[in-house]
């Protein structure tokens, strides 16, 4: 309803009774913003857009971004079954329009922190075209669990914990240094895989991972590029059994099937699918200023249901360029 329709020549307001004249404004206010762009939120940095954002995805990290025992849905092949679904191929399988999603994630990184996560920086850097974009979400876990030190020295205590912590801040500093947008996780409480994956030795102490996320987020939060991915939280609720928001989707267990496998430490297929969904979100929100996944003008850039996704690796997955 436009304002010639509310005040027509023949009749100003003055003569509308007072309960025609607040409908009348009252139809006009819910259709002006019908007709009005919708802001994401806040504006996106400068040289990052909705339409480049998500054009090359690039995946680094350590066992749960490189697909530990996570294997292709209904596979039948033993060479399929035996395949990891990385997070990459996971990615490329729930891409939605163009673009590709190319990774380097490594199984090995526990066995030498500062040493796997320069060549993996070093690696992305030296592409071409380079990524429009990188996810981490794991990469910082082994800088800060594990028995390998600064330089390589075994751990003698947290304090040596927290120093490899800030090496691999360093090591990531590279991409933002680069302009390239980050989103990198926090480090969750794996304690529930000491004796299963993780040995005793390998656990940070808690005040440790609570302090280690203290410094991560102050650093994520002096650095416009970076975003952060609250894995820990998400680890968190998952349980204590709460459904937890992760992109345009809410997630629970009892929906979606078990999201961590029985190590306790790794992804399943479904948990390695609302990681992508959170890291979408993560990035959106830092990146372009969209605080809602669902906002108008807010990327859609992977599909975020497990059921749909599994479908598309078993019509025929695309290969992913770097990833073996």
């Amino acid at each position: 309803m436009g304002y010639d329709r509310v005040m027509t020549p023949r009749i100003g307001f003055r003569a509308l009774p007072a309960a025609a004249l607040l409908a009348a404004v009252a139809a006009v206010l819910l259709a002006v913003p019908a007709a009005m762009p919708v802001s994401l939120g806040r504006d996106a940095l400068p040289g990052v857009d909705a339409a480049s954002l998500w054009a090359r995805v690039r995946i680094v990290g350590a066992s749960a971004s490189a697909g530990f025992a996570v294997r292709a849905p209904g596979a039948r092949t033993r060479a399929s079954r035996l395949e990891p679904m990385t997070l990459a191929r996971i990615g490329s399988a729930a891409r939605l329009g163009a673009g590709e999603v190319t990774g380097d994630a490594s199984g090995f990184f526990f066995l030498d922190p500062e040493g796997n996560g320069r060549e993996q920086v070093d690696a992305l850097l030296a592409m071409d075209p380079r990524p429009t974009v990188v996810l981490a979400p794991d990469f910082l876990f082994w800088f800060t669990y594990g028995t390998v030190g600064p330089g390589r020295r075994p751990v003698r205590g947290e304090d040596q914990r927290l120093a490899l912590l800030a090496e691999g801040l360093r090591i990531l500093d590279r991409v933002g240094e680069a302009g390239i947008p980050l989103v990198v996780g926090d480090l969750p409480d794996m304690s529930a895989s000491v004796g299963k994956m993780l040995s005793r030795a390998q656990m940070p102490a808690r005040e440790t991972i609570d302090r280690a996320n203290e410094e991560i987020r102050a650093w994520a939060s002096h650095r416009p590029r970076v975003a952060l991915l609250p894995l820990g939280r998400l680890v968190a609720d998952l349980r204590a059994g709460k459904p937890f928001q992760a992109g345009r989707r809410t997630w629970e267990a009892a929906v979606d099937g078990a999201l961590i496998q029985r190590d306790d430490l790794h992804p399943t297929f479904e948990g390695s699918v609302a990681l992508l969904a959170r890291a979408e979100q993560a990035a959106n929100d830092r990146f372009l200023g969209s605080r809602q996944p669902n906002a108008p003008g807010a990327p859609t850039a992977f599909e975020h249901d497990p059921a749909k996704v599994a479908e598309r690796v078993r019509i025929g997955l695309v290969p992913v360029r770097g990833q073996p």
